[in-house]
């Protein structure tokens, strides 16, 4: 057997040579454990959509007939030189092909060349399916101090003939669907033409980063400018990619991008649009998906590894593995030493029901470590902010103004239109800008809680980057939060502007835009007052809303005080009477902010 590393113009001729791709095509049919993700289509359509930034590495192996028996297709990231498989973090399974006569010879010989020419590298293939040999791993083999395997369940989806599925839709969410109509036709549909999802394609992908950001606090998809470019070829295959979305009426309310994998469809991307939250439209989704499978004869859904929410909708499981190989040992096990003091650590934890604070804190450490890179902090001025934030954190006292605005100035028009609304892009492109102001992760999570309860939120962004943001609340629409508990005092039939913000106050500007969202309240219907919340300090606000003819009502101050919060509001015995100099005050406490 011969076996060799081609990379770089030695791979591309190999990758154009039609004999070759032959030889591919007849291996990936052979091949036990071959998935959609070792095929010529794809691995081609990735290395030549991502060839800026990464370095094609094939391996293969022929025997002594010159028959094709191994192929091994990896690519070497140009930035970092990390070495992964083709297709990188869209490859769900990885794999080498091989013909299955010959054992685990061309793994284990590819392995040993790969070593020699990347010596101190690793690569990870995850996940790979329950097919995958992995025998040669095991203890006593010659590369199992090379390699670190885990196994990772996989939740399966039997489709049957869909009458599971319809039944759900019909009898425990029909309520969901009916509210919807009420909105407008609910279709969902199924698109093959690449032009048309290049239509919706931003607009999934607004969507998904959103949740991926907000949720899981992962932000690597959102930088990746090929995404939309690697999807639209892999679009333009026969028999790649299955993509549905749902809509209602001329709105997008969820997408799903998926892979064909041989007689399955295998999960890929699913998102839905906060604005539909409530209607839990991505299980509405899935339903009618699987009632489609159905008609096409696709007997499984492939939920793949990871996610906690795919159990609901698994009907079987079985295991996937991760399977990590180091070229030099000695890496090998400084990582199994990595993991199992890991491992340690979080069982401690989770014994002490101290997991979750301790994942917390971890997460927001990443967090400020993300705000302070943004905000370039000098280390002086990085131990003063740490300081700072200490001393709010035990001893701090905000004080809100709230201010009036009366149905009878409310007969407006607006010819001037400065900010977005309802607007998800400018809000992604939310960076801290000022050092009081939150992590981007714990901000977008904020921002989707309030797009999925009802707010309106108001934009605008320059240069990339979001400098002027306000919040529009009709209370009497949402379950309000705890923190603004203040809400539950206002009289029905209201309004409220929060959290205006302005990265450069530019007072012509702040008055076109709260004249923009005061015209919107004026197109609701039954509204008539509008109020604004803003900070006691904000001065230039304050004299932009005075100037509008908002009239001052009363103040909101939080005292905290070694961790405990006091909430201290001056409201006047009537709000019909603006502006009077009897007040009442109310103190809640809390054990935490």
């Amino acid at each position: 057997m011969k076996v060799e590393v081609f990379i770089g113009p030695e791979a591309e001729k190999l990758l154009v040579n039609t004999e070759f791709c032959e030889d591919w095509r007849r291996l990936s049919i052979v091949c036990p454990w071959a998935s959609v993700f070792q095929e010529v289509e794809f691995v081609k359509t990735w290395y030549s959509t991502y060839k800026s930034r990464y370095t094609p590495v094939i391996v293969t192996e022929v025997n002594g007939e010159g028959e094709k028996t191994g192929l091994f297709t990896l690519a070497t990231d140009i930035d970092s030189g990390e070495l992964v498989p083709a297709g990188d973090r869209y490859t769900e399974y990885a794999a080498w092909l091989a013909d299955p006569k010959y054992d685990d010879g061309f793994i284990e010989s590819a392995i040993e060349k790969l070593r020699e020419t990347f010596p101190n590298r690793s690569l990870t293939l995850l996940f790979a399916l329950p097919t995958l040999p992995v025998n040669w791993t095991h203890r006593g083999k010659r590369f199992s101090g090379n390699c670190h395997l885990t196994i990772q369940p996989r939740g399966l989806m039997a489709v049957g003939d869909g009458s599971t599925f319809r039944d759900s839709l019909r009898k425990r969410n029909q309520n969901k669907i009916n509210r919807l109509k009420r909105m407008g036709e609910v279709q969902f549909a199924r698109i093959e033409d690449p032009e048309e999802l290049q239509e919706v394609i931003d607009e999934i992908f607004c969507y998904q980063n959103l949740r991926l950001r907000a949720v899981y606090n992962t932000n690597y998809l959102a930088h990746d400018q090929l995404k939309k470019t690697f999807f639209l070829n892999l679009m333009r295959l026969p028999g790649m990619l299955h993509v549905t979305v749902l809509r209602v009426g001329d709105k997008l309310v969820s997408g799903q991008i998926h892979m064909y994998n041989r007689d399955q469809v295998l999960l890929g991307l699913i998102t839905h649009s906060p604005f539909y939250s409530k209607y839990s439209p991505g299980t509405l989704h899935l339903l009618m998906l699987g009632s489609e499978l159905a008609q096409k004869g696709i007997p499984t859904f492939d939920l793949t590894p990871g996610g906690e929410y795919k159990d609901r909708y698994a009907t079987d499981h079985d295991n996937a593995y991760v399977l990590r190989i180091f070229f030099n040992r000695a890496h090998c096990i400084k990582f199994r030493i990595t993991t199992k003091i890991r491992g340690g650590i979080k069982r401690l934890a989770r014994a002490l029901n101290l997991l979750p604070p301790v994942l917390e804190a971890q997460s927001t450490l990443l967090d400020y470590q993300e705000k302070f890179s943004y905000l370039n902090l000098k280390m002086t001025s990085l131990l003063s902010e740490i300081g700072h934030t200490l001393r709010r954190s035990l001893w701090h006292t905000d004080e809100s103004s709230i201010y009036i605005y009366s149905q009878e100035q409310m007969h407006l028009s607006s010819d001037s239109s400065p900010l977005n609304r309802d607007h998800i892009p400018d809000l992604l492109a939310y960076r801290p800008m000022e050092t009081w102001q939150p992590p981007v992760n714990k901000f977008l999570k904020l921002a989707m809680r309030n797009l999925e309860t009802g707010h309106h939120v108001y934009t605008r962004v320059e240069d990339g980057k979001l400098v002027q943001f306000a919040w529009l609340t009709v209370p009497q629409n949402i379950t309000p939060a705890i923190e603004d508990e203040w809400y539950t005092t206002l009289p029905a039939e209201s309004a409220v502007i929060t959290d205006y913000y302005t990265y450069a106050p530019d007072d012509s500007l702040t008055r076109a835009s709260l004249f923009q969202i005061l015209h919107d309240v004026s197109q609701i219907h039954k509204i008539k007052h509008a109020y604004i919340c803003a900070s006691a300090d904000n001065l230039s606000l304050k004299s932009a809303v005075e100037e509008l003819g908002f009239t001052y009502l009363y103040s909101l101050l939080r005292k905290k005080v070694l961790g405990k919060v006091t909430r201290l509001s001056k409201i006047p015995k009537s709000h019909n009477d603006p502006g009077r100099k009897t007040s009442r005050v109310v103190t809640t406490p809390t054990a935490k902010s």
